[in-house]
C-alpha cells in the first residue's frame, strides 16, 4: 500500500517549513491535510495562499464554510466535510444550516440555499453555470465578485479533496466531533 506521510516542521522539505510555521502560528496547530500537502512545497504554499486569500473575501465566514462543505460533500471527502463543519461551528453557523448542507437537504434560508445549489452545480457541471443559474445567484443578493469566490472555493476543494482521496489523510482529533461519511450522518 502506498503511504503518504503527514509532515511537520522538522520532517517537511525546506520549502514547506515556513508555511507550516505560519499555519501553526495562525491556527494553533497544523491540520493533517497541510502536513500531507507539505510533501510538495509548491502545492502547500499554493493551497494555503489560496485559503488565506479566499478567507478574506466578500463571502462571510458562514457562507465560506457552506460552500466548502457543499463542495466537499459533492466530492465525497470525509476529511474536508469534518474540517469545514468544525470551522462552521466556530463561525456560529446555525445548526439547521450546518445539518442541511452536510446532508444535502434544502435550506430554509433562500439566500444560503441559492449559494448551496450554485456550489453543487459548479461541482457537478465542472464550472459550466448557465446564465439562468448565474442570474438566480445574483437575484439572491450575491454579486459577480462573490461568484468568483465560490469558484475559487470549489477549485480549492477539488485540490484538497483529491489530495485527501489519494493520501487517505487521517482526520485530526479536533475535527472528529464533526466526522462525516456519505449516507451515514
Amino acid at each position: 500500500m502506498i503511504e503518504y506521510d503527514v509532515k511537520n516542521e522538522e520532517t517537511a522539505p525546506e520549502g514547506s517549513k515556513a508555511t507550516l510555521a505560519a499555519i501553526k502560528s495562525s491556527w494553533g496547530f497544523v491540520p493533517n491535510l497541510f502536513g500531507v500537502l507539505a510533501g510538495s512545497p509548491a502545492l502547500l504554499n499554493s493551497a494555503f495562499s489560496m485559503f488565506d486569500a479566499l478567507s478574506s473575501g466578500k463571502l462571510n465566514s458562514i457562507e465560506q464554510q457552506l460552500v466548502a462543505i457543499a463542495a466537499a460533500r459533492e466530492g465525497n471527502c470525509n476529511y474536508c466535510v469534518a474540517a469545514h463543519s468544525t470551522f462552521a461551528v466556530g463561525a456560529k453557523t446555525p445548526l439547521e444550516v450546518l445539518a442541511g448542507v452536510r446532508d444535502g437537504k434544502t435550506l430554509s434560508d433562500k439566500k444560503l440555499e441559492t449559494l448551496r445549489v450554485t456550489t453543487i452545480k459548479l461541482v457537478k457541471e465542472r464550472g459550466w453555470l448557465s446564465e439562468q443559474d448565474q442570474q438566480s445567484f445574483f437575484d439572491a443578493g450575491y454579486d459577480k465578485e462573490q461568484l468568483f469566490e465560490v469558484i475559487g472555493w470549489v477549485a480549492l476543494k477539488a485540490l484538497t479533496n483529491y489530495t485527501n482521496h489519494v493520501a487517505k489523510t487521517p482526520i485530526d482529533e479536533v475535527f472528529t466531533k464533526q466526522k462525516w461519511k456519505e449516507g451515514k450522518n
